[in-house]
């Protein structure tokens, strides 16, 4: 899908589908969400608006169809927010190796005891690779995204096998909505990619 023209840039509290129960008590809770404008992407026929507050957030969407000369507004739905990456626990293995090793760039790194650390992880190397962040997709898109950047690396398993590496996975950090909280649905092969590069997977929700 692509920006362009499409349906109108209205406030999330002028279309139809946030008389509904889910947005109608949502937009009660935290009222700013009713004055939010979206980001609207067109594929032919077919719109799609999604309203966010934060990054990283839940967020809505709402659908449309063209009819005509009109955009006709179809449902909408609250999608959990999520934060998906490659995270490796290193102990005195410096973070540039596992770059070399990869070939992959982190989103951030750090050795065991640099000061320019988090202070909870200062005692620990951190090396992390987020896939898609602050985008307005689902997270098993996020994780396909990140096996298919990993898959057929044989260097992830002998790091993950490295003494030097304490724990070596994939997180995901799921932002539910309290009206609708969402979850996490992966299909079987996908989580046989996990298994096969060793890597464990860890998953924690929160609700906003």
């Amino acid at each position: 899908m692509s920006e362009g023209a499409g349906p109108p840039r209205l406030p999330l509290m002028r279309l139809r589908c946030s008389s509904g129960d889910l947005l109608r008590s949502l937009l009660a809770r935290e009222p700013q969400w009713g004055h939010a404008t979206p980001v609207v992407e067109v594929a032919g026929e077919d719109a799609v608006a999604c309203y966010r507050l934060r990054p990283e957030s839940f967020f809505v969407v709402v659908r449309f169809r063209r009819q005509g000369d009109q955009w006709v507004e179809r449902d909408g739905q609250i999608v959990p927010g999520s934060t998906v990456a490659l995270r490796f626990v290193l102990g005195d293995l410096q973070p540039a190796r596992v770059t070399r090793a990869l070939g992959i760039e982190p989103s951030r790194a750090w050795a065991k005891g640099d000061l320019d650390a988090p202070r909870s992880a200062r005692h620990e190397g951190l090396w992390i690779r987020e896939v898609l962040p602050a985008s307005t997709v689902y997270a098993e898109e996020k994780v396909q995204e990140l096996i298919g950047l990993l898959r057929d690396r044989a260097s992830v398993r002998k790091l993950v096998e490295d003494a030097q590496v304490a724990w070596a996975g994939i997180t995901v950090r799921l932002a539910g909505c309290r009206e609708q909280m969402g979850g996490l649905a992966l299909d079987r092969s996908l989580l046989a990619d996990v298994a096969d590069l060793g890597l464990a997977l860890d998953v924690q929700v929160s609700a906003e």
